[in-house]
């Protein structure tokens, strides 16, 4: 199966930060935030990829910057969109304590210096690579009667499967599984 992965374009959280009560928004809460107008634009221009014409279907992470990015995409292409749940963004946090941006960053630069491992002693709880890497085949085999298909999803679910540390908002890979 080939896929064409494309990274969600640029998030606003600015207005959940602004909240009355931005710390109800922590965690996953943060996963309502919808696109900037820098990117709907970003998102708008990427869908113009001819790539996608290849694909049967697009598959959407359940997150609204991945929706929203997804929309675009589907629309242009006549795509039917599917959201699937499991091709969420990484899990700095399993214990559902809602971390801090400190916290947060532990979690980040723990899960990066150990190669997606979860050392014994780490304070936090994380979801590692190979659990990442796990849900998203998992999830995946749902879709295996298509021969090509579009996920938009997230930068660290991506990493997974390709080897570019820094991936652009909209960036896409062609990836075969």
């Amino acid at each position: 199966m080939k896929v064409i992965f494309v990274r969600h374009s640029e998030p606003d959280y600015s207005m959940l930060d602004k909240a009355t009560n931005p710390e109800a928004y922590a965690g996953f809460g943060r996963d309502l935030a919808p696109l900037t107008e820098h990117g709907r634009h970003l998102a708008q221009e990427a869908a113009k990829n001819p790539l996608f014409a290849q694909a049967q279907v697009l598959i959407s992470s359940s997150v609204t910057r991945a929706l929203e990015t997804a929309t675009y995409i589907a629309c242009h292409h006549n795509l039917t969109l599917l959201v699937e749940p499991f091709f969420h963004e990484w899990r700095p946090d399993l214990d559902g304590l809602n971390y801090t941006e400190v916290e947060l960053e532990l979690a980040y630069t723990t899960y990066m210096t150990h190669g997606g491992d979860l050392p014994s002693d780490s304070p936090i709880r994380y979801e590692t690579a190979a659990e990442m890497r796990t849900r998203f085949l998992k999830a995946l085999e749902n879709y295996r009667q298509y021969d090509t298909v579009v996920i938009v999803c997230h930068g660290m679910l991506m990493r997974q499967f390709v080897t570019k540390e820094a991936i652009d908002f909209c960036e896409l890979f062609e990836v075969e599984l």
